[in-house]
């Protein structure tokens, strides 16, 4: 683990969990094309000076890692990568913005690699929430699950890529946020945010102003 590691709140921020699968994925010498990947953010993850344990399990066409403590008594996120070919699915639904790409965002094939997909699709989410609520408090909202689908390998360009977020749902609690690079060309991921109790670190029911604000911004 690393001080990089962590977010705003101290806990080790969403798009490492998938940093540390992927670490192992290539240890194992996993190499086959993913067109679906799921994470399931179940507890936060604090610092800490002893390293992270990854269990994973290879079923048929389906790799299943999980993140635990160094024991391996907790769970703290589970991610599963459902082996196959992308079947990018075009929608140019919601607020358009732009993205830059990094070179540290491109794998030795030259294209972007997985887990700095993640990263972009969370820029993109937390670029759409700041337009629905722009004077947010941080903390309010945790992400409890990301299904992101893959698209057509993702280049290098020297022009920003064109991106496209929506809220996609309101519920009691909770929400869903749609991103989307191209329309879904180079991949869309949903992520379901969950209303968090910063005191009691604990989930919490969205108050009437969110679920208004959130409401409004459905497409």
């Amino acid at each position: 683990m690393r001080w990089a590691d962590l977010d705003s709140l101290n806990h080790v921020n969403n798009v490492v969990y998938v940093d540390y699968a992927m670490e192992v994925r290539a240890k194992l010498g996993h190499h086959e094309q993913v067109r679906r990947a799921t994470v399931d953010f179940l507890r936060p993850l604090l610092l800490s000076s002893k390293p992270v344990l990854v269990r994973s399990d290879v079923t048929d066409d389906v790799e299943t890692y999980e993140i635990c403590g160094n024991d391996g008594s907790a769970v703290f996120a589970r991610i599963v990568l459902e082996r196959g070919t992308p079947e990018p699915m075009v929608d140019e639904a919601g607020s358009e913005l732009s993205m830059q790409l990094r070179r540290t965002d491109l794998g030795p094939d030259g294209f972007v690699t997985i887990g700095r997909l993640f990263e972009l699709f969370q820029e993109v989410r937390i670029m759409g929430i700041g337009t629905t609520f722009p004077h947010r408090e941080a903390g309010r909202f945790v992400v409890g699950r990301v299904q992101l689908d893959l698209g057509e390998p993702m280049p290098w360009s020297d022009e920003p890529y064109r991106v496209q977020t929506h809220v996609a749902h309101v519920s009691t609690s909770s929400f869903g946020s749609m991103t989307r690079i191209e329309g879904g060309r180079y991949g869309s991921a949903l992520a379901i945010l969950v209303g968090f109790d910063m005191a009691t670190q604990s989930s919490r029911k969205l108050d009437d102003a969110e679920r208004a604000a959130l409401e409004a911004a459905l497409p």
